[in-house]
């Protein structure tokens, strides 16, 4: 075995890598044994590439490092893909290793081989090609500072980066060969130079504004970010946050805007004449649809802007971190006191309506359960469809809760996955929110050796893809047809799989079940725990259209 295959894991520990997740193979056998024998680095073995993509996607989330993933060749690369993707939407660095045949065993019918060069070419931010051979010592020397290379790229760009290692045999240590980590070899490290935001402009028009509103997206927010968000928001600035946004820690927040700007007669009075925007994408789909119909103009706030423009109100785009422009809007210009009371009216009237609402039995009134009986220090992640829609109508109160979600292609298919990489990166307990076809879909995701007692799962299961009844479209179809193509029912309990996957597990169909389990199901245990919330669409849909038309008449102003 070659010494510089050998040395990959020291090069990349002493660039900041710090985790690994690996599936097994025999052609990145040399990656293996290099990762598996360094001393500090956390490798986690996974056999499910899909599953172990969306791991690593969590962790590196978590972290906010990059995180090696590596397979071996043919189709196994194959299987990273959507996680890749949303590593590449949701802005999250992955160094993607393969293993691959010598290229000249390309399309000769050798197993396990397949064309692997700029295989992700649109979700990646680079693709590099390995060494063939290391006989020369320019070729060691290009080994090294591609690696060093893929990590700067995947750094400063927050995206993943792949590299193709094309392995000639043989790649497994000879019998009496004794391998030691090399001390020698160059680390070429890069530095972000701190530069100041231009904000001129948007000074002039936040000045002149008297109805402006910030609207965050997706992602976390600093404790400076916090404050001055405070600070804005005492000077009355309507701070817009879905759940994902993580600003619910803010002082009067406005959490519940994806239900009460349903109210046709309270938009005219919260229309703005600026957006500040930052952050990634939102949920709510009635506040991208209200702010396309406005004539606001939008700013938004990007360290790395891409120039999008989800609102179609884009003026203007200042590279930096909030924390370098909120500073500067602070004492910057009136707003109208009428309408932000507008905004505040509507927060904590629909939050009462919330609380007096009624409901049975049912998705909505068992999110509702759940979310008011989490524990404080605690960090949940959404699966999409509807887990992920009720807990952004309802808002959540814990301060020092921690939200994720696949939120940069809005996917089912690795929820499991990402809530394991971020349980396996933190003692903090975690909570997965998840519906029964994006569990079962990801099972694989909990197929390893990994301890996940700090792990709590809830599974709404509503036998099928439940919320096709309760968008508008699938109701024109004929019944057979959309639950052949859309709803996909089935009868599925889900105690079988739970226990097979090593978790306790619970089952409830009534609210005073649900309320015996949570009293218990947050406390310490020695395995992971799953909890399913078992409903029927019929009653869902019927409890959440009666919700929607509470608020739809309500009269707000």
């Amino acid at each position: 075995m070659n010494q510089i295959y050998f040395d990959t894991s020291e090069i990349c520990y002493q660039l900041g890598i710090r985790d690994a997740v690996f599936s097994p193979g025999s052609r990145n056998a040399p990656l293996s044994i290099s990762f598996s024998r360094h001393p500090h680095l956390r490798t986690r073995v996974v056999v499910d590439e899909r599953s172990a993509g969306f791991i690593a996607l969590g962790i590196a989330q978590h972290t906010q490092r990059p995180v090696v993933l590596c397979c071996t060749s043919g189709t196994a690369l194959l299987n990273y893909g959507p996680a890749i993707a949303e590593a590449y939407y949701s802005r999250t660095p992955l160094i993607i290793m393969s293993g691959d045949r010598p290229s000249e065993w390309i399309d000769q019918w050798d197993g396990q081989t397949i064309q692997q060069q700029n295989v992700f070419q649109s979700f990646v931010k680079a693709f590099i090609q390995m060494p063939t051979s290391l006989d020369f010592e320019d070729a060691r020397w290009a080994y090294q500072t591609k690696i060093a290379q893929s990590f700067h790229l995947a750094t400063q760009s927050r995206r993943p980066v792949h590299l193709n290692f094309p392995f000639r045999e043989p790649f497994y240590p000879d019998k009496n060969q004794k391998l030691v980590f090399s001390q020698d070899f160059k680390i070429i490290k890069s530095y972000l130079a701190k530069k100041q935001a231009n904000c001129e402009g948007l000074i002039h028009d936040w000045a002149k504004a008297t109805k402006k509103i910030i609207v965050i997206g997706q992602g976390t927010l600093s404790e400076d970010c916090k404050n001055q968000l405070r600070r804005l928001a005492s000077e009355g600035i309507p701070i817009i946050a879905d759940i994902i946004s993580n600003g619910h820690a803010l002082t009067n927040v406005i959490q519940h805007q994806e239900l009460f700007l349903n109210n046709k007669a309270l938009q005219g009075h919260l229309t703005p004449g600026l957006v500040l925007t930052f952050g990634k994408s939102i949920i709510s789909k009635n506040l991208k649809l209200f702010l396309r119909k406005s004539t606001a103009i939008q700013w938004h706030i990007d360290p790395q802007p891409e120039l999008q423009d989800p609102y179609q109100r884009l003026l203007g785009v200042i590279e930096g971190n909030p924390e370098q422009v909120l500073n500067k809007l602070i004492d910057k210009g009136q707003s109208s006191q009428v309408f932000t009371n507008h905004w505040q009216v509507a927060q904590r009237q629909t939050a009462k309506l919330l609380i007096q609402y009624q409901a049975p039995f049912s998705e909505f009134s068992a999110m509702q359960e759940v979310l008011k009986k989490i524990p404080r220090d605690i960090q949940i992640h959404l699966s999409n469809s509807m887990p992920l829609r009720y807990a952004n109508f309802l808002g959540i109160a814990p301060s020092n809760t921690k939200i994720w979600a696949n939120r940069g292609t809005s996917g089912i298919d690795g929820s499991n996955g990402t809530a394991v990489g971020h349980a396996l990166s933190s003692d903090q307990l975690s909570l997965l929110l998840t519906g029964d076809l994006s569990f079962l879909y990801d099972r694989n995701a909990f197929f390893h050796n990994e301890d996940l007692s700090n792990m709590r799962i809830v599974v709404f299961n509503n036998f099928g893809g439940g919320i096709f009844d309760l968008i508008p479209g699938p109701e024109t179809l004929d019944p057979a047809e959309k639950d052949k193509f859309l709803t996909t029912p089935h009868q599925k309990d889900l105690s079988h799989s739970t226990l097979d996957l090593g978790f306790y597990y619970e089952k409830c169909i009534n609210s005073s079940e649900l309320n015996a389990i949570l009293i218990r199901f947050f406390e310490p245990s020695d395995k992971g725990k799953l909890l399913e919330i078992q409903t029927h669409h019929p009653k869902n849909k019927q409890v959440f259209q009666a919700l929607k038309k509470i608020i739809y008449d309500y009269q707000f102003i």
